[in-house]
């Protein structure tokens, strides 16, 4: 990881004195509905009328989720703000503000934390979102928490995992398994395989599928989540919480050639490893042949159809996996867990 050159450690600068550095780097977006940001005790914004707002918020720990030494702090400070933009596509919301906490060990030096918020700023600037406030504290090893706070039109149904109905389409808008491979070439430090740029760049700077979970929300897809934690840690929750099983072709999965061709337990990242942060989603055969037709027509690449969705039995598996073999069997649940019991 480069390290920034000049500053001055933050327990040697202080809270304060970093809040006012940050307040200066993260100045307001034109047309913003904050009206009071940084430097209160809580921030003020004017939501639209006409709006229901959707909140979420993530936590990204050292040793845990991302490990300095593999990293820029700019990468850091996107992706912190990626992972909860994700959580607001999955709903099909309009991201609008972001509220940031960070617990730093205190020998990190301001031009780093400034990094951080650089490499947030960027995607907030992108995306229109204003990062209005938060909290710093000292702690054994660095987190950073933030919350997102987005909306919705009010004749627009939200999307949720429980909407799902038998004979739906099963679909994903995005590559599987890419962060993964980004993430194992990270750990085992392996100097070049085809497609790592690519690979390293899918786990450091996840692109929150902000428009497609839109466009899907006003052509009427009936459930959606997000894939953080891999396909086959995510899809059974959007099963259960629909009380249907998902039939999974593995020949269809959207897995890039280089992750095939780098890695012989390739499935097995596609399946269960997790961070893609693309959008699964399900939707009335009509409706998807809909949402196929109109997303080239908006620039967005066309989602790819993995499967369907099929009556769960009193005590069924909730997801049904077609191997490339052509056997069809009961899939084993398995995603990256903070405590190991995945």
């Amino acid at each position: 990881m480069r390290i920034p050159t000049g500053g001055r450690p933050v327990e040697e600068l202080g809270e304060f004195d970093l809040i006012e550095q940050l307040g200066r780097v993260l100045s307001p977006k034109a047309g913003s509905p904050v009206t009071l940001g940084i430097g209160d005790d809580a921030a003020l914004w004017q939501p639209r009328p006409g709006r229901q707002q959707v909140a979420t918020t993530d936590l990204l720990v050292e040793y845990v989720d991302f490990r300095l030494e593999w990293l820029e702090w700019e990468d850091l400070g996107y992706k912190a703000l990626a992972v909860n933009l994700s959580d607001l596509a999955a709903m099909g919301a309009w991201p609008r503000l972001a509220l940031v906490s960070l617990g730093l060990r205190g020998i990190e030096r301001d031009r780093e934390i400034i990094e951080l918020y650089r490499g947030m700023d960027e995607l907030a600037r992108r995306e229109r979102v204003d990062i209005a406030g938060g909290d710093v504290s000292k702690s054994d090893t660095v987190f950073i928490s933030v919350t997102a706070i987005g909306d919705v039109p009010l004749n627009q149904r939200v999307l949720t995992r429980s909407g799902a109905h038998v004979g739906d389409v099963l679909a994903v808008t995005g590559p599987l398994g890419l962060a993964a491979a980004g993430l194992r070439v990270m750990q085992q430090s392996i100097p070049w395989v085809d497609g790592s740029p690519a690979m390293r760049r899918a786990q450091l700077r996840p692109v929150p599928r902000l428009r497609e979970g839109r466009l899907l929300a006003r052509l009427g897809a009936s459930a959606a989540m997000d894939l953080s934690d891999g396909l086959l840690g995510d899809l059974p929750k959007l099963c259960a919480a629909s009380d249907v099983s998902a039939l999974v072709d593995a020949v269809r999965l959207p897995i890039p050639s280089a992750v095939r061709w780098a890695f012989p337990d390739w499935l097995d990242l596609a399946l269960r490893g997790g961070e893609d942060f693309e959008l699964l989603f399900t939707a009335p055969r009509d409706v998807y042949v809909k949402i196929e037709r109109a997303f080239p027509r908006r620039g967005l690449r066309p989602p790819v159809r993995i499967g369907e969705i099929v009556p769960r039995g009193s005590d069924g598996p909730e997801v049904l996996l077609k191997q490339p073999s052509g056997v069809t069997e009961a899939a084993m649940p398995g995603a990256f867990t903070h405590f190991g019991t995945g």
